[in-house]
């Protein structure tokens, strides 16, 4: 296994198309690193110029301490699953596991017992005969995942490997893959659009935008610690609700206002953003930090906020009520006992010990 390091990595396409802006990143052998971010940030790019489908336009790639720029993808020692799954259709299972290993002269000994190694950890042994065509979308991404792990490769490439499959066979696969890391102790950089993914797979995540990585942390530090207002509404489901108004000081009181409500800052937060006092933020607040007023007797009158039900959501355990202050959406994520209908007014509690400020000009994190 190996670890890969990024430095100052551009994309360039003619036209002086910038695709990745001065990507750095240092990922550590056996790590698992999810690139996540929106279509067309950047993310499948980058993870291609780490296989070698894409020229580097300026910059370095190392893989285990060796510089490979120049090197040509076969001879990178890596292995890359892809979206489509990239079978073979006139060949059986076995054949498409075995497949780059025959190009590479292998013994046939040593060919069978990686193919059936790899079977066995992917519980497809029973499918080595068929043909792709007689495969499941989820057994067909086992088969790629295979063909993969036979080349016993210095790191794994995932470029959206699930985006094809239904909602049920995601979360399996997702699981599956998780397992696979566990078991090999391999490096793994995984790309997708879905933050859940992300948040569930990745011992570290690399946030993408517009080419630019945003932010580089665990999943944890990225979710409670956001370096910016983009990450901090990327990551997140429902995502998080932003608020648009100012910080107010009254004598020793500091407040965000909003303009249809204000609440009071508290503790720590409060003594942060009394430095701010006077200015435009961003106030972001996850849907889990606000709760009906019923449900919270003893809160802060000076965090309640009255809203207009606009959309309830019943998902079983908890209710996703949508509404709006007369100037601003947010959603609360509320207890499955919530009896509001649309168009009723309903007093929720905002945590403002959880709540994040953010810049106006370029969003970045005020605290």
């Amino acid at each position: 296994m190996a670890k890969v390091v990024l430095e100052n990595v551009y994309k360039i396409y003619p036209g002086d198309v910038t695709a990745v802006h001065d990507a750095n990143l240092e990922i550590q052998d056996q790590e698992f690193v999810v690139l996540v971010g929106p279509s067309g940030c950047g993310k499948s790019t980058t993870l291609r110029m780490v296989a070698g489908l894409e020229d580097i336009s300026k910059g370095s790639i190392y893989i285990d301490g060796k510089k490979v720029n120049d090197i040509p993808p076969k001879d990178r020692d890596i292995a890359m699953v892809f979206q489509n799954y990239a079978l073979y259709p006139h060949m059986s299972v076995y054949n498409n596991m075995a497949f780059g290993l025959k190009l590479r002269k292998y013994p046939k000994a040593e060919i069978h017992k990686r193919v059936m190694e790899a079977a066995e950890i992917l519980g497809i042994t029973d499918y080595l005969e068929r043909k792709p065509k007689a495969l499941s979308g989820g057994q067909r991404q086992r088969v790629a995942v295979g063909r993969a792990i036979v080349r016993k490769p210095k790191a794994f490439l995932f470029d959206e490997p699930l985006s094809n499959l239904d909602a049920k066979m995601r979360v399996q696969m997702r699981a599956e893959i998780s397992k696979l890391h566990n078991r090999l102790k391999s490096t793994m950089i995984y790309v997708t659009h879905d933050q859940i993914e992300a948040m569930t797979m990745g011992d570290r995540i690399v946030v993408m935008k517009d080419g630019w990585i945003q932010q580089v942390d665990t999943p944890l530090n990225i979710y409670n610690k956001p370096a910016n207002q983009f990450v901090a509404g990327f990551i997140g489901s429902p995502p998080m609700n932003f608020f648009k108004g100012k910080i107010v000081r009254e004598g020793n009181a500091v407040a965000f206002a909003e303009g249809r409500f204000t609440v009071a800052l508290a503790g720590a937060v409060a003594d942060k953003m009394a430095a701010h006092a006077g200015q435009a933020v961003t106030m972001g607040l996850r849907p889990e930090h606000i709760d009906e007023r019923s449900a919270r007797p003893d809160a802060n009158p000076a965090s309640v906020v009255q809203a207009q039900v606009e959309v309830v959501e019943m998902m079983g355990s908890e209710v996703y009520l949508y509404a709006n202050t007369g100037q601003s959406n947010f959603t609360a994520r509320v207890d499955s006992s919530c009896r509001k209908q649309i168009g009723d007014t309903v007093e929720v509690v905002f945590d403002m010990s959880k709540a994040h400020f953010f810049a106006e000009d370029d969003g970045r994190a005020l605290l």
